[in-house]
């Protein structure tokens, strides 16, 4: 009880509770953080349908985009803007990371997530090439949060283009029966009439005209029986038909 001091276990002590307090407090963050990446993960996963627009005020301005130029996107593309409750492949963990910080930022809880992808990349109901992760804002545009995977093919515009409305599937068509009615000899067309037409006039016109119809009907059974619709028509939906 009355036994001398020594100093440097005195200072020991101290020390030895400063760092026990810094190593509580780093344990204390490590722990929110955790806490805040598995809350996100959840949101991720069961993020409601319907659009719950954010307030923030802190975020960099050049990754804002209204929802015209992601319909423009998706449609051009051939993508589809989804809730990422409906995304089957993995969110990557930088994606996580960089939503936590915006959190932190703006003090808030984003609860709401939309994603630009393919179709394949989603679980669509009946009625992981490069995908963008987007939160809705009070504004009506959206805030890109992160994007990952690889960049799309350079024939993904091109192999898109037919299908990108029903115009342009019209468009198509006709350029394919044009096509063929242009390369088709004039003894198929006339089924080795005697006549000689010439290689323009009326059967050329009417053998367009056929190829076209032809090609419709094939197109549109296709389409129907594979569930393949015009992109304008399906960017944003949930179902594949």
């Amino acid at each position: 009880m009355f036994s001398k001091i020594n100093l440097k276990d005195e200072l020991k002590k101290f020390q030895s509770k400063e760092n026990s307090d810094i190593l509580d407090l780093v344990n204390n963050q490590l722990l929110n953080d955790e806490l805040m990446e598995n809350n996100i993960k959840k949101n991720l996963n069961s993020c409601a349908t319907s659009i719950e627009n954010i307030d923030l005020t802190k975020y960099n301005k050049n990754d804002v985009y209204d929802l015209k130029s992601i319909k423009s996107i998706a449609v051009k593309y051939r993508l589809r803007f989804l809730p990422t409750k409906y995304f089957k492949n993995e969110i990557p963990q930088e994606a996580i990371f960089k939503t936590k910080s915006l959190e932190k930022k703006n003090n808030t809880s984003i609860k709401n997530f939309h994603i630009l992808a393919p179709a394949t990349s989603f679980d669509l109901e009946d009625v992981n090439k490069d995908p963008l992760l987007f939160a809705p804002l009070k504004n009506g545009k959206y805030l890109l949060i992160h994007q990952w995977g690889t960049d799309l093919a350079w024939y993904k515009k091109l192999s898109a283009l037919p299908l990108r409305s029903l115009e342009s599937i019209l468009i198509s068509i006709g350029f394919v029966a044009l096509f063929l009615s242009l390369i088709t000899p004039t003894w198929l067309i006339l089924n080795s009439a005697e006549i000689d037409m010439g290689y323009f006039g009326y059967h050329r016109i009417a053998w367009f005209l056929y190829a076209y119809i032809l090609i419709s009907s094939i197109t549109t059974f296709i389409c129907f029986s594979q569930n393949i619709y015009p992109s304008e028509y399906q960017w944003n939906k949930k179902t594949y038909n």
